[in-house]
């Protein structure tokens, strides 16, 4: 069967199915058909030029893709063990001619981009391709209006499900030159509550500066905005408050992780705590392996 496309549907089966087509390619003439096995299928085109690249795929909008190109040929045909399914070919060459592309969530003009620049979507009806189809842009409260989308809301109308209503009292709106707009004062670190009611956003810890909700406990009691109170954020174990902030109660050579003091020494580089300095405990002549104090072996420098 002769097909003038360059993009071809065929369904396999245990039965023979007659391969059905698309046009896509004004250039390039494909044949496809069984055998010579059982599982071939036979591409044989005319027309564009050498080299050609040959995709297959069982889904549409993915023929052209890097991944599923079967491989690249000078001849005008090829024989594709093909699996069990339905499956759509393509015989591109990018200096051949390609169709214009159209909204159907294929790649048409195979550029790697589907419904890009399409063709047949009417902008003087404010069409777009959205989702493989033209739909109207236009909005749930507009017209479109010589190829533009206009709202048919009038001054100080709000959409609201489709239809064009009053600015919302609910909602903390109020018209203003001809605008909806909200009588909560952001700047206030206000927004729109219950009942139509401005009501403050920040917690009763925080203050509203410059629009912004800012913690407004006393650092230098080291209190800090937790879950709407101020509370201390220091360790309550092994942590004070002092001018400096919160500072270790542990012992010399240690720190405060987690409500419990642990050294800061190593003991696998042998140290311990000496005069309040985590030191090596290692004599003179010895190093420290595995932890332990070793004498040098024979042939070693001390480090």
């Amino acid at each position: 069967m002769k097909l003038r496309a360059g993009l071809v549907v065929l369904i396999l089966s245990s039965l023979p199915v007659a391969p059905a087509a698309q046009t896509t390619s004004p250039e390039i003439v494909l044949t496809v058909k069984h055998g010579p096995g059982a599982l071939d299928v036979t591409l044989e085109w005319t027309g564009g030029q050498p080299s050609y690249e040959v995709y297959r795929s069982s889904d549409p909008s993915a023929v052209c893709r890097a991944d599923t190109l079967l491989g690249v040929t000078d001849i005008p045909s090829w024989i594709d063990v093909a699996p069990q399914g339905t499956l759509f070919y393509r015989v591109h060459n990018p200096f051949s001619a390609e169709p214009a592309e159209v909204c159907n969530g294929v790649d048409d003009d195979c550029d790697g981009i589907i419904d890009d620049h399409v063709t047949n979507c009417d902008a003087g009806l404010c069409q777009a391709c959205i989702g493989g189809a033209c739909r109207s842009r236009c909005g749930a409260c507009e017209d479109c209006v010589n190829g533009t989308c206009q709202t048919r809301c009038g001054p100080c109308q709000a959409c609201v499900n489709g239809t064009c209503g009053p600015c919302d009292p609910g909602q903390c709106q109020a018209c203003s030159s001809g605008v909806c707009q909200s009588t909560c004062d952001s700047s206030l670190c206000l927004a729109c509550g219950v009942n139509g009611t401005c009501a403050g956003t920040c917690a009763a810890c925080e203050t509203c500066v410059g629009g912004i909700c800012t913690d407004a406990c006393d650092r230098t009691r080291c209190l800090s905005c937790q879950s709407g109170a101020c509370k201390p954020f220091c360790d309550p174990v092994c942590q004070t408050c002092t001018a400096q902030g919160c500072t270790d109660t542990c012992g010399p050579c240690e720190r405060c992780v987690s409500g419990a003091c642990h050294s800061r020494c190593d003991p696998n580089n042998c140290e311990d705590c000496i005069d309040g300095m985590c030191r090596s405990r290692c004599a003179a002549g010895e190093t420290c392996v595995g932890g332990t104090c070793q004498p040098f072996g024979t042939g070693s420098t001390p480090g």
